[in-house]
């Protein structure tokens, strides 16, 4: 294998457990970074991930296929003493994954 990109990934902490599995079945290995960030504070995963430019197609189609973007409702804040009954709540999409790709020059494991 000539690795000549890397994929750095950040996903939902929630849905990186099964993007692990499925990337190992496929022969992708990955480094894993633990974060926190985001609006929600919600835990992330960075992966990096070397792979060949003509294995990206499947890499895109394992994350899409393991890290759904979906819907979720959140309090919109500090509420006032003056508002009564529930706070207001906001509707907000969460998971998918962010990726970048970079070529490499080199690459060598040790």
């Amino acid at each position: 294998m000539s690795i000549d990109r890397l994929a750095i990934a950040i996903v939902d902490g929630t849905q990186s457990r099964d993007l692990m599995i499925a990337l190992g079945e496929e022969g992708f290995r990955a480094t894993i970074v633990n974060a926190t960030g985001g609006f929600l504070h919600d835990s992330l995963v960075t992966l990096f991930i070397g792979v060949e430019e003509r294995c990206l197609p499947r890499l895109f189609m394992l994350m899409e296929e393991c890290c759904p973007r979906r819907t979720r409702y959140v309090p919109l804040g500090v509420e006032t003493a003056m508002a009564s009954g529930y706070p207001t709540m906001i509707e907000t999409s969460e998971g998918g994954a962010a990726i970048f790709i970079l070529p490499v020059e080199e690459f060598r494991q040790l």
